[in-house]
Parts: structure tokens; sequence; C-alpha cells
């Protein structure tokens, strides 16, 4: 014992229990209030927030707003959102009016009408602000979700399972056949992918090619009269934007296909284009026989392509098409010899980060070159001998062929009088007559409703068929090139113009 302490003890002993209950009330007062000046500045409550919001401004933004009252003048107020799977947060601070304290009203407009920062409409958008006071304290609002909508349109929706439609105008009968369709795909691609299907994916469909144009994030290159966008995918967002017409099933399935690859793969760009197309035409429900057309005369050309050399688009059209074929080919034929369960794993695979090459000789137990040939040996073709190193040949005297297009006006809208005229855009042909791609018809989109009695989906004057696919990365589709993309118009249909022709 401490010599100077002098302690008197009581003469009646206190119990145990009224000295631990003294002790839990003041802890807990003192827990609350501190002191007489924190229990002041809590009864003071410095910061209320009245209102806040969010409103899409689509194309061009969106505008947050909120509303405080205070005692306090306000530094500064945050909004902080996360846009649908992207993995990062942004943020930026609201203009404030405290012109009529203890009110404050902050505005904030973000603009995504650029490439960089595009969002695609139908994305689900989390946000949350943070008010700061002159002496430093802070307030969080709770976060709260968003769905980003084009403002252009009052939106209605259907959903099935983890699909939700979007839709406006009477075509209701058309996004269900689109949501039971999508439904369908993602049980076929599900397994063969590997991909998680639970996440919602949102698909915004458009009525006609002047709706599209304003959405899609190719603006410049979709604005053409000789092209037409039908379909988008962004795996990041999990959005698809369709443009409603008799390939809509196929558009949306082949796009939303994207969006899984990209889940199965974590979105690592290790997916070659072969691939990534191949997938997306398998899980195509509404398949066309151009593709085949183009994969049979580029055999009996000797015009395939390496698969090890299909990471882009050829610039030739007739080839792009000749890509699209052997991806769908290849795809096929790797599921129908080694199973589902192998392609996911190549997926999963690829999104450690390893190249095809080492992908598949993990998985597959052989290299892109085996794998070209066992291929090719499956559609009777000449197997692939890598080309010699040596001078530069001279070029050959025959031209290459070029993709001619044919855009003609439905039936119902064309007399028999006027039926040999008929509105051409086509590429220039550069080749001799007796070397000549396949050459396709397209019908035009135009029709007139469903069990709904919609409306047509395209005036006389955007009357045409087909649109652009590009591989995900960053979380956007994207077309690459001008001239490719002209091919691409059209094809949806013209398996089905001249299936009917035969019939």
């Amino acid at each position: 014992m401490h010599p100077n302490l002098n302690v008197t003890f009581p003469k009646t002993p206190i119990k145990r229990t009224s000295v631990l209950m003294v002790t839990v009330l003041l802890v807990a007062f003192f827990s609350l209030f501190g002191n007489p000046e924190n229990a002041l500045a809590q009864d003071a409550s410095p910061i209320t927030v009245v209102s806040s919001s969010v409103e899409s401004q689509f194309p061009e933004g969106m505008t947050f707003k909120l509303d405080a009252e205070s005692k306090l003048r306000i530094d500064d107020i945050r909004v902080t959102f996360e846009i649908g799977d992207r993995g990062s947060t942004q943020y930026a601070y609201l203009n404030l009016d405290q012109t009529s304290r203890p009110l404050v009203n902050g505005e904030l407009f973000h603009r995504t009408n650029s490439r960089d920062r595009y969002i695609p409409p139908g994305t689900m958008i989390k946000y949350w602000f943070e008010i700061t006071d002159e002496t430093g304290e802070t307030m969080l609002t709770q976060p709260e979700l968003f769905r980003f909508d084009d403002a252009r349109f009052e939106w209605e929706e259907v959903t099935l399972g983890t699909i939700t439609i979007l839709y406006h105008g009477p075509v209701r009968t058309r996004a269900e056949r689109l949501a039971e369709a999508a439904v369908e795909s993602l049980g076929i691609m599900g397994p063969v992918t590997g991909a998680d299907t639970e996440t919602p994916i949102v698909m915004t469909l458009y009525n006609n090619n002047a709706e599209m144009i304003e959405a899609v994030v190719s603006r410049s290159l979709a604005s053409s009269r000789e092209l037409i966008t039908e379909g988008q995918a962004f795996d990041a967002e999990s959005v698809v934007l369709v443009l409603a017409g008799r390939s809509d099933i196929g558009t949306a399935t082949h796009e939303m296909t994207h969006i899984l690859v990209a889940r199965a793969a974590r979105s690592s760009g290790a997916v070659p284009l072969w691939l990534n197309e191949g997938l997306a035409e398998y899980g195509n429900l509404d398949q066309t026989v151009s593709y085949e057309r183009f994969l049979e005369w580029a055999e009996g050309t000797d015009r395939l392509i390496p698969l090890k050399s299909l990471r882009s688009f050829p610039g030739d059209p007739n080839l792009t098409l000749v890509a699209y074929g052997q991806g769908r080919s290849a795809v096929k034929f790797m599921i129908d010899e080694y199973g589902k369960e192998k392609m996911a794993e190549l997926l999963t695979t690829l999104g450690t980060g390893l190249g095809i090459d080492a992908a598949l000789d993990v998985v597959y137990g052989f290299g892109i070159d085996e794998l070209e040939n066992l291929w090719r040996a499956s559609i009777g073709a000449q197997p692939y001998i890598e080309p010699t190193p040596g001078p530069t040949p001279t070029p050959n005297a025959e031209p290459t062929p070029t993709y001619k297009l044919l855009t003609s006006p439905p039936s119902s809208s064309v007399s028999d009088a006027d039926s040999d005229s008929e509105t051409k855009n086509e590429v220039e042909p550069t080749v001799a007559p007796e070397v000549v791609a396949p050459e396709i018809n397209v019908e035009g989109l135009s029709e007139n409703g469903d069990a709904e009695s919609e409306e047509p989906l395209l005036t006389s004057e955007e009357q045409a068929s087909g649109g652009f696919c590009s591989s995900p990365a960053a979380g956007s589709i994207d077309g690459t090139s001008g001239a490719w993309l002209l091919v691409i118009v059209g094809l949806a249909a013209a398996g089905r113009y001249r299936a009917r022709q035969k019939r």
C-alpha cells in the first residue's frame, strides 16, 4: 500500500450487485453524452436531409439532387456512385445554394454523352451522398439503387427469371417472346460457359433504327444510312441493347452470350475473337445459313483463316463473314467432340490470364495448331501448313472477292410491276466475274406487328436488316472497322429470306 494513501472503508459492506449496477449506468451515461457540451450538440442535429434524388436525362447525362437543412454552413456535398459491376466508384461534388439557409440545395449534372463517359441505358447504378459541414463533421446517406433508363421514352418491363426486357409502345408480346428466348439461351449456354446466370441481365428494346442510333455507343458509325446496329452487349453492366425486328431473338441471344463469356473468363481479354464470336453464335437461337455458305466458299477457294490469326476481324468484308463461320464451326466441333464441361473449363482457364495456346494445352492436351487441323479434318478441309519463311511472293493477279449487299423492300409493299426495282447499297465489285463471294439478298425488317397489333417497326426510309457485334472488352462492345460493319448489315435476315424462297 502507498504510504501516503489514507483509505477509510465503510463499516457497512456494499453489495457487489449494487456496485456493478452503478458502474454500468455511469458507463452508459458517459458513452451517450460524454459531457454536457456533447449532449447539447447531439440535441442540435446539425444536418437533416430533406430529400435526395437522381434523374436520367439519357443520352446527355443524369442529374443528382439533395436538399438539406443545417444550422451550420455546409462545406460540400459529394455524391459517390458505382456503375453496374465495373468494380470501381466515381464521385463528384454538387453545386450548392446556401442563400436560404438553413435550407441548402445541392445539384450536379453528370454528363454521359461522350465515348469515355457512356453508360448504356438499363444500367443499375448505386449511389450515396456525403455531407460535410464547416466543423468537419460528415453525414452519409444510405446507398440507393437507380436504373439509368433512356429518358426519351416511358418504359415498361417484362421480367422472366433473371432477364428483364425494357420496352415502350404496343410491343409487349414481342418483349415476352424475347424474354422466353433469353431464358432458354441462358439454360443452354450456362453449362457451356460455366458462367454465373443468376446475376440479372437487362435488355433494352428499341422499335426502330432512329431510336437505336441515339442509344448506341458508336453513334458516328451507326448513323450511316447503310448501317443499322441490331445489338450491342455491355458485360460490366449486364446490359444488352436490341433492335426489334425479325432477327431480334437471334441478336439478343448472341449478344447475351458475350456477357456470359466475359463473366466466365473474368473479362480478362484473353478470349480470342474466333472463340468469343463462335460461342455467341452457338448460343444464338435463330442462326442463319449465311455463315455456313461463306465457310464453304472459303474452304473451296483455300481462303480459310488460321484460328490463331483470328484475334480481330479481317479487313476484307468476305473474310469477316468467313471468320464468323469458322468460329461457329470450330466451337461446335469442340463441344460435340469433347463436351460442354471442357469448354467451361477453357474459359475459366483463360480467366487466369493464360493465352489461348497454353489454355488449350492445359484443358485439352493440345495447342491451337493441333485444334486447327482437328477441326479442319472434321469439315473435310486440308490441314493448315505454316508458310515457310522466304522471299516475299509475287502478288496474285486474281483480286480478292468483295461482298455485295442488296437491300430490297418487303414483299408486302412492292407490287409486281415494281418488283424489278430495288434499292442497292453495295460495295463496288473488284473481282473477276468467275470469282465472286456468295451474294446475299436482304429482305427489309418492316412488319405489321403481332398479336397486339404492333405498328410497323421501321419506316420505308429505314427498311434494312443487320447490325454489328464485336467481343466485349472493358465492359462494352464497340465497332472497330467501318468496312466490316457494312458487311454485317442484313446477315440475320438473309438466311431466313432464302429459306422462304425455297419453300
